[in-house]
């Protein structure tokens, strides 16, 4: 199974994943790995920026780790929401 049929995700309302600075995306980092580093693909490179798609995140910290410039802000989603993992 992928990863996302095992996940239940409760909807933040508030974001908890950012880019710190853009213009590094956008100018020093060639290879984008944070877009093949998270196994759910909260990570898209689209017109020349990052867009992110939290609600996919499984909150499992590869993004953050693969980002060369460190250039992830990620924090633990808000009380009550976030990841719900399903027993199958």
């Amino acid at each position: 199974m992928a990863p996302m049929e095992l996940v239940q995700r409760i909807p933040a309302d508030q974001t908890f994943i950012g880019i710190i600075d853009p213009k590094i995306c956008l100018k020093k980092c060639i290879d984008k790995p944070c877009t093949y580093f998270c196994p759910t693909q909260v990570y898209r490179w689209q017109d020349n920026r990052i867009e992110i798609d939290q609600e996919r995140c499984i909150e499992c910290g590869a993004s953050i780790m693969g980002c060369p410039y460190h250039n992830i802000n990620w924090e633990y989603p808000p009380g009550g929401t976030g990841v719900m993992f399903q027993h199958t």
